[in-house]
Parts: structure tokens; sequence; C-alpha cells
């Protein structure tokens, strides 16, 4: 990041370096459909994110290094934008108020740092700052955007503990719904001191029960969540399947975060996913922009715009379901159906001779089905067979459990396991959705990754 003869690479200590190296990879770390220029250092200039025309396609990052009057002041500066969203490479739409607020918070949170290591570098260890700075961000993030009185640190972090515990030999999982409208009783408990109890940390579950929390950090009541919000979501809501009653009650200004079994953190707000904490990494899900990238990649001259973004929305919410579910699965857009015979084995496509009497009968239960007709558990359960589901761009199911043997291999590193290589290949002819069983999400075009969430 920095040059090694650069006069902020001589006067940061190694510990400052990796910092600020690690700090400044923050910003893809929560932000993975964003891309950003690489840093520059020049002379001080004020910590600021704007900006950068009033198309806000595009925002300036600014993090100053010392002081005005530091004779050895630097700053750092880098744009932001949103990644390539057509096959021309350029960078379409907006950035969002909330994807501007996170890099504004993460260029302030490294110069507030860097210039306390400065005035005393045993003020804190640098090396905490660091293992926390993406929580930090995101749980001021939260509490800002709704408006809440009371810290969310310290809630993340008791999920963070609660992710390690079990009761009864069972992981714990854990829902709460945090208010900004509501007013806890005078007195009443806090959600840390609940949690605190091993009772009431098995209590709530997060999918049918949680807590409600008000605007200081009290708790309200304990509810059904199903009783608690019963309007439904609609086609605009982006959220696993499983967790849609909390999803549903993250609506007006109020904010859900749960907890599940596998150790993952989700927050909601307005019935969608907005966060999530997996793996020890912290990330925004920008749903619109990722379906947009996926549109423009899956598109064909034969059909219509709007039937492929119902293909590609199905896709998606599925491949939602199966990452948290953490089952795995792989589908394939084919630009053009032609190119099946180059990417699915003999015998494994519907209606091939060599289908088995079984294989045949099941064809037919996906008769006059397609991938955005089907209920969103039956696609989930296609994916989650050993194999892959093909469609075509009018998303109609061409083979499912398939093996893939792709006539091009793309680029291979050697160290792909087979579901990752037979994306990369399948993805040749068409666009690759691939879940790994650990939930990662990634998108494959012309032979190589396109995307990571």
């Amino acid at each position: 990041m920095l040059r090694a003869n650069s006069r902020l690479h001589q006067r940061l200590n190694d510990a400052q370096k990796d910092f600020l190296k690690f700090a400044a990879g923050a910003v893809q770390r929560l932000l993975p459909h964003i891309k950003i220029s690489a840093w520059n250092e020049g002379a001080w200039k004020t910590t600021k994110s704007a900006w950068v025309t009033n198309a806000r396609k595009e925002v300036r990052m600014t993090i100053a290094v010392g002081t005005q009057s530091d004779t050895n002041g630097r700053s750092l500066t880098t744009i932001v934008r949103r990644r390539a969203a057509d096959r021309k490479g350029k960078a379409r739409g907006t950035i969002d108020l909330r994807e501007y607020d996170i890099c504004r918070l993460i260029a302030n949170r490294i110069a507030e740092v860097l210039q306390q290591q400065l005035l005393d570098s045993s003020s804190a260890s640098i090396q905490a700052i660091r293992d926390s700075f993406d929580e930090y961000v995101v749980a001021s993030h939260i509490q800002t955007h709704h408006g809440l009185e009371s810290p969310i640190a310290p809630v993340l972090s008791a999920l963070h503990t609660l992710s390690e515990q079990s009761y009864e030999n069972k992981a714990l999982s854990f829902g709460c719904i945090l208010d900004p409208q509501g007013v806890g009783a005078s007195g009443g408990s806090s959600l840390s001191e609940f949690l605190r109890s091993k009772k009431y940390k098995a209590l709530s579950d997060g999918f049918r029960t949680a807590y409600i929390v008000s605007t200081d950090g009290r708790v309200e009541s304990f509810v059904d969540l199903d009783k608690y919000e019963t309007r439904p979501l609609n086609a605009k809501h982006y959220y696993p399947d499983w967790t849609e009653a909390i999803a549903r009650s993250s609506r007006d200004k109020r904010c859900g975060i749960a907890l599940s079994r596998q150790g993952d953190v989700l927050v909601f707000d307005e019935g969608t996913l907005r966060f999530t904490y997996r793996y020890g990494q912290w990330q925004y899900w920008n749903h619109g922009h990722l379906l947009y990238l996926l549109k423009d990649q899956a598109r064909a001259q034969k059909v219509k715009k709007n039937l492929v973004g119902r293909v590609v929305g199905a896709i998606y919410r599925a491949a939602l379901d199966v990452s948290f579910r953490r089952s795995g699965g792989l589908f394939v857009i084919l630009h053009n159906r032609t190119n099946l015979r180059k990417v699915v084995k003999d015998g494994d496509a519907i209606g091939d001779d060599k289908r088995g009497e079984t294989d045949r009968e099941f064809d037919g239960f996906l008769k006059g089905h397609t991938i955005q007709s089907l209920p969103r558990i039956i696609a989930v359960e296609l994916a989650s067979l050993d194999g892959a589901v093909v469609l075509d761009n009018s998303g109609n199911i061409l083979a499912y459990g398939a093996v893939l043997q792709p006539k091009k291999s793309g680029k291979l590193r050697g160290t792909e396991g087979s579901r990752t290589k037979a994306a990369i290949g399948a993805s040749n002819y068409g666009l690759a959705v691939k879940i790994s069983s650990d939930g990662e999400i990634c998108i494959y075009n012309n032979g190589s990754e396109y995307i990571r969430v």
C-alpha cells in the first residue's frame, strides 16, 4: 500500500503500517461489490469522504495522517466506485448513502487511530484495534442508521461469545429486535444482563422467538415472531428463507439481529438482510447491485430483460438459502441452450435417452416448470443434490444433479475443488453461481471468477 521510499513508510512503525494496510482493506471486505483505485500518498489534507460528482457514482476517501501543523503530516486518497456492471467495463449505478457512510467511518477511524498512535504509541494495543476494526465500523453504522441510544458493539460481542457456547450439547441460536422507538422500563435489565444467565441465553432461537430491545438497550418483551409482525414480505426483500419471521419484524426502522447455530450473525432492516458476520468477517449486502451485476452477465439477445431478471432473482434467492444452510450447490445459466452438450455429461440432461426410469419419472415432475415458477424450497433442494442445476436464460431447467464435463476448462490454478473446476469451465458457456459448503457464493463468467460474496 505504501511505497518503500515514501514518507509515510519511513514514519510509521511496522505495527502501524500493518494496521493501515488492514484497515484500508475494510472497504472491499465490507463492500465486496465495490472496487477502489490505488491509494495515493500526498500532502496533508483533512480526513474526508466526498462525492466526486453530483452523479454520486464515485466517492473520494481521504485519510489524514498526522496534523496540518506537523511537518511530516501526509494523507492517503483513493476513489471508491461500484464494480463494473456491463461488458464494456463501465461502472453503473450510484453508491448508496449506507455505502457512503461505511466509507466515511472507515476513513475517520483510520485517521483517529493513527493520530493517537503517533501521539502515544503505547496508549492502546494497535493489534486489538486492528482485530476489531471492521466490527467497530459496522456497529457504529448500525447505531447511527437506526438512531439507537445504546451502543451496538456490546450486543455483537455477546453474540460472538454465545456462538462459542452450547446448551444441552446443542449450539446456541439467538434473536433480538432493536426498536429505536421503544422505551424500556425504568430500572429494567439490559440485554447483556439477560445474556449472563444460561437459561435466558437459550430461550430465544432467532427464527421463531426473539427479545424486543428498546433504544436504550433494555429488554421490553419476549415475543413469538410469527405473531409480532404478520405483514408479508415481497419480491423486493432478500433474506435466507429460515429468517423470514425476523426479517418481517425488522421493518418500521427496527433492526433485527440473529445468531445461527453455525455461528453466523445476521443483521436485518426493512425486511432485508443487510450485514452478516461469517468466518470472522463482516459484510454489507447490497442485493440490488449484486442482482444488477448478475442480470448483466446473464442477458441474451433474444430473451427479454425482465424475464432474465426473474430467472436471476430466483437463483439468487435460492443461493442465499443454500449458502446459509451450508449445503453447497451450483447453478449454471447457459447463454445458448445449444451448448448444453458441451457442458453436461451425456445422460444427465432432462430427456436424454440414457436416463434411468426413476430419473425420467422425476423429470416429469418438473415438466412445465421454470426455476422462477418452482417453490423456493424445491429450487434449494435441487441445488443441494450432487452435481449442478443447468438452465437456459428463460429459466427452463435443462438438467439437475448433473455432472459437468465442460469442453473448455477456464483459468485453473490446480488447487480448486471439483465443484469450483466445474463452475469455472461451465462459465465459458454462461454464468455459473457456485455456493460452497462453507456458505461462500462465487460468480464465474468467461472462465474466471467475477465476484465473491
